[in-house]
């Protein structure tokens, strides 16, 4: 019962420390993804100024369907302006090259999408949803922000994961819980070129594995035609059971082979595959 109190307490002090930061602004835009990261800026910054807080969703061929309807769902649960931009990465030859800096073309991507519509609305400061946990790894997206001026009020208060989620649930968020997503992008092993076939199949294919196994979460890493399905450790017996069936679907689909990670989902997989397959 101590630590729940003093857990709340905390949730409650950052909450507190994330709506001053943004009430130092006359105005504001979040990167807004809809995740538990960005939703919480979003909360904070309509709290601390009302009308003049801005969520914006930027959409590529690499951002799924649903992610989308998520984003719209969520902004109209917090109440703040939802603006959808476009950005297109796949004209962006590095981009498409997929090499191990991919993220850094998205983000400068990201932020040149961003910011027309940050001089017609006379915004003050841009924000994204980096938190101190990601600052333990080299992304590449992280410096092309922070080169395109966006400011981070989690790592500048010093909040991780955990914090965030705290923070989120304390507030309401009916997306707390949420389990990390990432772009379609980081599917696709490094150094094979994206292309909006393959995005599409990937999304289709994820589909298609969340309606058999009911997972929460999916990725189906791809190299060249053959699939790497990964779910949550907690369904991983059930994609193994239902093999045939996911096989039959992603195949029907255009995948050659596939296989079941019976190690279950794991961050960033891609990257460690091909460190390995350099090493």
């Amino acid at each position: 019962m101590i630590i729940q109190i003093e857990q709340s307490k905390t949730a409650q002090e950052n909450l507190a420390s994330l709506t001053l930061w943004f009430s130092q602004f006359h105005s504001c835009a979040i990167a807004f993804s809809a995740g538990v990261d960005s939703s919480l800026l979003a909360y904070c910054a309509k709290r601390a100024l009302g009308n003049k807080a801005y969520a914006i969703t930027s959409l590529s061929s690499s951002f799924p369907e649903a992610e989308k309807q998520t984003a719209r769902i969520v902004a109209n649960e917090i109440g703040i302006e939802l603006v959808e931009v476009e950005q297109d990465d796949l004209a962006t030859p590095e981009y498409v090259a997929n090499g191990v800096s991919r993220c850094y073309f998205c983000r400068s991507n990201l932020a040149q999408a961003i910011q027309p519509i940050c001089d017609k609305l006379s915004i003050e400061v841009c924000v994204d949803g980096t938190h101190v946990d990601d600052m333990k790894t080299p992304r590449p997206g992280i410096k092309a922000l922070r080169e395109a001026g966006f400011r981070a009020p989690f790592v500048e208060l010093g909040m991780g994961k955990e914090a965030v989620r705290s923070a989120s649930r304390f507030a309401g968020l009916s997306n707390w819980e949420r389990p990390n997503e990432a772009c379609l992008s980081s599917r696709i092993a490094f150094g094979q070129k994206i292309d909006l076939k393959t995005l599409r199949r990937i999304e289709d294919a994820e589909n298609a594995v969340k309606s058999i196994t009911k997972a929460r979460i999916v990725r189906v890493r791809t190299v060249g035609r053959n699939a790497s399905v990964e779910v949550d450790k907690s369904n991983i017996a059930i994609a193994v059971q239902r093999k045939a069936e996911i096989t039959q679907a992603l195949q029907s689909l255009g995948y050659e082979s596939v296989e079941i990670d019976h190690k279950g989902y794991t961050s960033g997989k891609m990257l460690e595959l091909f460190i390995k397959k350099d090493s």
